[in-house]
């Protein structure tokens, strides 16, 4: 069979990193009821908190979470809010906490938009500025907290911090930001270069003075943040510097525990920006859109989830607060079951829905709680399956060939090649915000690669050209030669997903085809059973063939189905099929 071979620059070695495993069932929350480990088969908890206080009280009842989570064989991670916390660090600082908060162009402070209806002792929401000594002190003291415990892990939430409110909500032009911009473009740039911009003397350099200078206004730097002066190279310094802060509150937290923790951070690999850190992670763990609203199972995330192995990393995924708002309106779980079985079929982890935030413009933070009786027989699922999960990778010979400037491009290839059922990877061609070099080796094992219109960054097209593949750019399927759009053939029904799934380094194992039905009926709230052929081309097979295929679903005995062959391909039949076929094949 093919393999796939990924290079990405992490944070320590690749061999010593914990790591979040494909049969993993992430809590994302501790739960009130510490049964509900137990009825889904849980095993980490992703996003666990930390003491409120240093109260005695408060530190003896986050210890005993923890170690509820430990006697049952879970591993605990803790965490802490870059943003959110507004309340702690009001109380924090008392008398200064408005020194920190991130200002706009004309020195006006900036909330958090989906907070806007949070309020405390007075004051609203602040978007609290990450480069400020004190809030970075705050920081630091929620990270002393959460090591109270022994912890497996830690959890970013809002890691961004003033990097986004650069990013979204134009700020911020506090003091510690113009200090450290004008810091940051001293040690960047020379005198000439400075002076060609337009700075004389970067002792003096102010850069709010500097654009109001220029007539830029609040608002228009907040909505044209890229075509102001400097705009992208402010962007940059934000960046670097939540990156820095990232790297150092992860450290930290290490050397408080003595160990090396699961590190993570809210976010999804949906975009470049949310791979600035992705060397600083070991896995990935927020909301990601699912587009409730629609009644039907997304193709996004697979993009995402493709992304993320090429990255040697995971999703621990969840919806996004307006799905939830939607889902919770309308009390539909059984598009929630799809979502959770497309994660796990694509090798990745969708987190227990037993509590989930909701957000709308209208209602603000409100809350959904998911029941055992729908969802926990899914988890016991993945969980008895795990052999069949854990150390599988993507079988493919087609791969997407990933750079940050083609990113639009690969997303729509990705969406149009997972509704055609056709087998791809995703290979690396990283820039400065992405650290990682296409090689030859890790195009080696793929017959077809397909690009987007703008040349790979720093010196890697070369690479990309000597390939043996064929190589062929993004203009629709309707482009791809029949040898790929072919290699996976469905009959039965338009709406099911593939997935295929192999262990390239063992050749005894077998070959995992995912079957995921995604025929949802919005009235039933579930899919409708379907009768589906599957035929598998020997482009993607080994020589060695298979004898028989087994077919695992939730809530179902296991069957063996017979196998055909005709000219090298392998076919199959599963009856009935329901939300989701494991199904196994193995080789003569």
């Amino acid at each position: 069979m093919l393999g796939c071979t990924v290079n990405v620059v992490v944070q320590g070695s690749e061999a010593e990193r914990p790591r979040i495993r494909a049969s993993d069932v992430v809590f994302m929350y501790a739960p009130r009821d510490p049964s509900q480990y137990e009825a889904y088969a849980g095993t980490v908890v992703g996003w666990g908190g930390r003491p409120g206080s240093r109260n005695a009280q408060e530190v003896e009842a986050f210890r005993r979470r923890v170690a509820e989570a430990h006697r049952r064989g879970m591993r605990y991670c803790a965490s802490v809010d870059f943003l959110v916390d507004f309340r702690g660090f009001i109380d924090f600082r008392p008398q200064t906490f408005l020194d920190a908060v991130c200002r706009d162009l004309d020195g006006n402070p900036i909330r958090v938009p989906w907070l806007w209806d949070h309020q405390y002792k007075g004051h609203p929401a602040y978007w609290w500025c990450t480069n400020n000594p004190d809030y970075r002190a705050y920081l630091r003291d929620q990270v002393e907290r959460a090591c109270l415990a022994p912890i497996d892990g830690l959890h970013i939430d809002d890691y961004s911090g003033t990097s986004a409110c650069s990013a979204y909500c134009g700020g911020c032009f506090c003091p510690y930001c113009r200090a450290g911009f004008r810091e940051y473009l001293e040690e960047r740039f020379s005198v000439a270069q400075l002076r060609e911009i337009g700075i004389e003397r970067i002792e003096d350099f102010d850069y709010r003075a500097f654009l109001r200078a220029r007539g830029i206004a609040a608002e228009q730097f907040r909505t044209q943040r890229a075509a102001c002066p400097l705009g992208e190279v402010f962007q940059d310094f934000q960046n670097w510097r939540m990156k820095q802060l990232v790297r150092e509150t992860f450290e930290y937290a290490e050397k408080i525990r003595g160990r090396t923790l699961l590190r993570s951070v809210n976010s999804s690999a949906s975009s470049p920006r949310t791979l600035l850190v992705a060397s600083l992670i070991d896995y990935f763990c927020g909301e990601m859109s699912h587009r409730a609203s629609e009644a039907k199972v997304p193709l996004d995330p697979l993009f995402v989830f493709r992304l993320v192995e090429a990255l040697q990393r995971r999703q621990t995924a969840t919806a996004s607060g307006r799905d939830w708002a939607w889902i919770k309106a309308h009390e539909k779980p059984g598009l929630v079951r799809t979502w959770i079985a497309q994660a796990y079929a694509f090798g990745n982890t969708f987190m227990v829905p037993h509590r989930q935030w909701c957000f709308t413009p209208e209602l603000g933070t409100h809350w959904w709680e998911g029941k055992p009786e729908d969802f926990a027989y899914l988890y016991r699922f993945v969980r008895q399956h795990a052999p069949r999960l854990d150390g599988y990778v993507p079988l493919a010979n087609t791969a997407l060939v990933y750079s940050n400037a083609n990113f639009s491009e690969m997303r729509a290839a990705a969406r149009e090649l997972s509704q055609a059922n056709i087998p791809y990877a995703v290979v690396l061609a990283g820039d400065e915000n992405l650290p990682v070099r296409l090689r030859a080796e890790a195009l080696a094992g793929y017959d077809y690669l397909i690009v987007g219109s703008k040349p790979l960054p720093n010196g890697q097209q070369p690479v990309l050209e000597q390939a043996s593949a064929q190589v062929v750019r993004w203009e629709g399927l309707a482009q791809l030669p029949d040898a790929v759009r072919k290699q996976v053939l469905v009959r039965g029904s338009g709406q099911i997903r593939v997935s295929l799934r192999h262990k390239p380094f063992d050749p005894t194992a077998p070959l995992i085809c995912h079957l995921l039905n995604q025929n949802y009926d919005l009235q039933e709230d579930a899919v409708s059973p379907v009768d589906v052929q599957v035929s598998l081309s020997p482009r993607l097979l080994d020589k060695a063939g298979f004898r028989e295929a087994l077919v695992y679903m939730p809530a179902r005995a296991p069957v063996c189905v017979p196998i055909a062959r005709a000219e090298g391909a392998v076919s199959f039949e599963v009856r009935q099929l329901g939300l989701w076929a494991l199904v196994e094949l193995k080789g003569g």
